[in-house]
C-alpha cells in the first residue's frame, strides 16, 4: 500500500491527532447542542441518574463529612475532586468532559498504532483509525458525565503500553504503565477486575510452552499488578476504617433500595428470567408496562424517537403458576401503589408485600418450570440486545428524530465492527493459540465482557460494551487486513520480534 510519507502513522502524529480532534470535536460540539438533561446549572454535557452519585461524595468530602460512598469506586470521583478543588461544580464537570474528548482523540491514534503493531501492517493502522474515528458508539459518551469515555480510552492506552513492553521485555516501565492504566479501569468500573488476569494468563501459556522461565513469569506478573496492589491496598484500608470490614472493591454493587421505585428489584429479578430489560427509562421494556406506564410516556425531559408498543410478557414465559391475567393483576396493584396520592402507609405496605410475593413466585416458577426460557432463551436475548445496541444511547435514538440516520449508524456497526469483529474473534483465538499469543487477549477480553454482562449479571445495557469496543474494532481489522492481503504471510509472535523503532506516542 503506497502512502505519502507525510501520511504514514509514525511520521505524521500531528496530522492524525489533528484530524481526530476535528472529527470528534465536531461531533462533540453538535452533541452538546442536543443534550437535554443537566443536573447542574452551567454544565454543558449530558447527564443522567448516575451523575450525582459521582459528585455527591466529593461534595461531602469538601464539607469535611468524609468520602461517603458505598456503591461507587473513586476512579471517576477522584478526577472530579482534582478539578473541584480549583473550580465550581459546573466548571469542574465541563473540564472533565473536555478532558474525555482529548483523551478520546489521542486514543484513536493510539488504537491505530496498536493495530499496526499487532498485525504488522500499516494498512491495519488506517482501518482501525478510521473505523473507530467515525463510529459514534464510543464518541457519544465523551460528553456524558459517565465513566464510559475514560474507560474506552484507558482500554486502548493499556493495550498500547503492553505492546510496548512486549516489543522490548527488558524495559519494565511500559509494563508498569500498562498495569496503572488497567488499575484505573478497575477503579472506574469494578467489573473490569478480572481483566488483570488475562495478561498473566497469556504469560502463563507462554511459560507452559517453554518460552518463559518461571522467574520471568513472576517478575512480569508482579510488575504488572504492582499499581493495583498499591492503589487497592489504600482503598481497602479506607474501607476497613469506614466499615470495619475487608472490602477490596465495593460495599454494595447496587444503589440502595431508596434510590429505586418500589419493588424494583422484585420486578428486575422477574424480567431477568426471560431476558427482558429492567431499565424503565428505556423504551419498549416490559418493566414499563408492568409499572403501569403508557406508550411514549417518558419521565421528562427524557425522550426517545422510537415507536413504543408496550405490553405484557410474551406467552412463552408463562407457566401453570401464572398467566397473562396474573401479570395484569400485578400491573393494577403496582399502578395503585405508584399513582394513588391518597394511599395510606398501611395499604402501601400491604400492596408492596403482595407485589413482592407474587413476583417472587412467578420468578421461581419460570426458573424451575420453564428452564429452557431461563437458561437458554434469556441469555440469548441478552446477548443479542447487548451487541445490537437496543438498550443504549450509542445510536442516537434519543437525539435524532429521523429513522434513517439511526439505521445507517446501526448498519455501520454491523458491517464494519460487529459481524467482522465476531468472525475475527474466532480467527484470533486460533491464530493467537498457534502463533501470536498476545492476540489471545482480544477474544478473552470480549468473551469476558459478554459472559459477565449478558450471562452472569444479566444486565446487558449496551454502554457496558463501550470499554471493550476498541477490542472488537481490532478484531474486525484483523479480518479486513487478511482479506486485503494479496499473499499469505507468516506472522511471528510479538514476543519473538525484536522491534527497534521508537515509541510513536
Amino acid at each position: 500500500m503506497m502512502v505519502r510519507s507525510w501520511l504514514r502513522p509514525s511520521s505524521s502524529r500531528l496530522y492524525w491527532l489533528t484530524l481526530a480532534l476535528v472529527v470528534k470535536g465536531l461531533f462533540f460540539c453538535w452533541y452538546l447542542t442536543q443534550t437535554y438533561k443537566h443536573d447542574i446549572d452551567g454544565f454543558w454535557g449530558q447527564s443522567n441518574g448516575d451523575m450525582m452519585t459521582y459528585i455527591q461524595p466529593v461534595e461531602e468530602l469538601l464539607l469535611h463529612h468524609g468520602f461517603k460512598t458505598d456503591d461507587r469506586m473513586p476512579g471517576y470521583s477522584g478526577v472530579y475532586l482534582a478539578f473541584r478543588l480549583l473550580f465550581s461544580p459546573a466548571v469542574a464537570c465541563n473540564i472533565i468532559i473536555v478532558l474525555q474528548l482529548l483523551m478520546a482523540v489521542v486514543s484513536v491514534y493510539a488504537l491505530g498504532l496498536v493495530a499496526r503493531d499487532l498485525f504488522q501492517s500499516e494498512r491495519a493502522f488506517y482501518w482501525a483509525y478510521f473505523i473507530y474515528l467515525f463510529s459514534p458508539f464510543a464518541s457519544v459518551f465523551d460528553s456524558y458525565f459517565l465513566t464510559e469515555s475514560f474507560a474506552a480510552s484507558v482500554s486502548i492506552f493499556f493495550l498500547y503500553a503492553w505492546i510496548r513492553f512486549e516489543q522490548n521485555p527488558d524495559r519494565r516501565l511500559p509494563l508498569l504503565v500498562a498495569g496503572a492504566w488497567l488499575t484505573w479501569s478497575v477503579f472506574l468500573k469494578p467489573a473490569h477486575l478480572p481483566l488483570l488476569a488475562i495478561p498473566m494468563a497469556v504469560w502463563t501459556i507462554r511459560w507452559l510452552r517453554g518460552r518463559l522461565v518461571l522467574r520471568q513469569l513472576a517478575r512480569y506478573s508482579f510488575t504488572f499488578l504492582l499499581p493495583f496492589l498499591i492503589v487497592d491496598g489504600a482503598w481497602m484500608i479506607r474501607n476497613y476504617r469506614q466499615y470495619g470490614e475487608v472490602i477490596p472493591l465495593l460495599k454494595n454493587p447496587w444503589y440502595a433500595n431508596a434510590f429505586w421505585p418500589t419493588n424494583y428489584f422484585d420486578m428486575m429479578a422477574f424480567c431477568q428470567t426471560y431476558g427482558e430489560d429492567f431499565a424503565f427509562w428505556f423504551p419498549n421494556t416490559d418493566l414499563r408496562w408492568l409499572m403501569g406506564w403508557g406508550n411514549n410516556r417518558y419521565l421528562p425531559p427524557l425522550r426517545w424517537y422510537v415507536d413504543e408498543q408496550l405490553g405484557p410478557p410474551p406467552n412463552y414465559v408463562y407457566t401453570d403458576k401464572f398467566n397473562r391475567d396474573s401479570m395484569i393483576q400485578i400491573r393494577e396493584l403496582y399502578f395503585e401503589l405508584g399513582n394513588n396520592p391518597n394511599i395510606d402507609s398501611l395499604r402501601k405496605q400491604m400492596l408492596e408485600s403482595q407485589v413482592r410475593a407474587k413476583l417472587g413466585r412467578y420468578t421461581r416458577s419460570v426458573r424451575e418450570d420453564n428452564p429452557l426460557v431461563y437458561y437458554v432463551w434469556s441469555p440469548v436475548r441478552y446477548l443479542f440486545t447487548f451487541l445490537h445496541g437496543t438498550w443504549g444511547y450509542s445510536f442516537l435514538d434519543d437525539m435524532i428524530p429521523a429513522h434513517w440516520p439511526r439505521l445507517l449508524l446501526r448498519l455501520y456497526h454491523y458491517a464494519l465492527v460487529l459481524i467482522p469483529g465476531l468472525v475475527g474473534l474466532v480467527l484470533l483465538l486460533r491464530r493467537g493459540w498457534r502463533k501470536n499469543d498476545i492476540l489471545l487477549f482480544l477474544p478473552m477480553a470480549v468473551g469476558y465482557c459478554v459472559f459477565v454482562y449478558a450471562f452472569a449479571l444479566r444486565h446487558a445495557e449496551t454502554r457496558y460494551l463501550v470499554p471493550f469496543y476498541p477490542f472488537l474494532v481490532l478484531s474486525a481489522v484483523s479480518v479486513f487486513t487478511a482479506i486485503r492481503s494479496r499473499r499469505p504471510t507468516q506472522q511471528p509472535s510479538l514476543y519473538d520480534l525484536s522491534f527497534r523503532h521508537s515509541a510513536d506516542l
